[in-house]
């Protein structure tokens, strides 16, 4: 696997710290491109060529080229997770139930926490771009509460990972979910924030938010 050239392009925001701690996790080898999203470092001659989507992060290996974070993860798991994110093989039940909470987070709890980003005021929030809009951010950090609910009742059985007892691809993206909505003020529910508290000791993210974090000029 050394001789295979992998490239993240992206740093700074929750979506970005889910392919660093995965890739980070399965101690690969990568280039990190640390290009600012919404600044002019986005017009790189090199990742335009390569995508017009105009966001990160984005991942490059081979003829692999994938923007979105989720898939990413599971596509690095697939591939070389093993004993350290084991991917339930396809068609089975614990393959539809990873499937379940992938798409889980991504549109109920993801989707809604970038919407407090677009219409807040806060520090972190765009709205001197998008515009303020105080009832909908309002709105969607309910919608979230509510998400985040569900999500506490995947350890209602005392276990450790979102899935059971085997630290996975899921966990990557409620982490960083919980991550996200703490820096949006949300209370996270007591068994998602002791779960939250323990699994951000692990030493593949703390590189990898040491990693994620802006450059000191910004």
């Amino acid at each position: 696997m050394t001789d295979i050239k992998r490239t993240l392009w992206g740093v700074g925001t929750p979506r970005t710290l889910r392919p660093l701690w995965a890739l980070i996790e399965l101690g690969l080898a990568f280039e990190h491109r640390k290009v600012v999203p919404r600044t002019l470092e986005m017009d790189n001659p090199e990742l335009l060529a390569l995508t017009k989507r105009q966001k990160v992060p984005f991942y490059i290996e081979d003829r692999v080229q994938i923007g979105e974070s989720a898939a990413i993860v599971d596509y690095l798991a697939d591939h070389y997770g093993n004993n350290v994110l084991t991917m339930p093989s396809p068609g089975t039940p614990e393959r539809a139930v990873l499937m379940d909470r992938t798409m889980y987070l991504m549109t109920e709890i993801d989707a809604r926490l970038y919407t407090t980003r677009l219409h807040g005021e806060h520090s972190y929030g765009l709205s001197a771009t998008y515009g303020s809009a105080p009832a909908a951010v309002q709105a969607a950090k309910e919608y979230v509460n509510r998400g985040l609910c569900e999500a506490a009742r995947w350890f209602t059985n005392g276990q450790e990972f979102a899935l059971g007892e085997h630290f996975g691809t899921v966990d990557i993206l409620l982490a960083s979910c919980l991550d996200w909505a703490s820096m949006m003020h949300i209370e996270l529910p007591t068994p998602l924030a002791d779960y939250h508290q323990k699994i951000t000791l692990r030493p593949a993210y703390t590189e990898a938010a040491a990693q994620n974090k802006l450059p000191r000029s910004r």
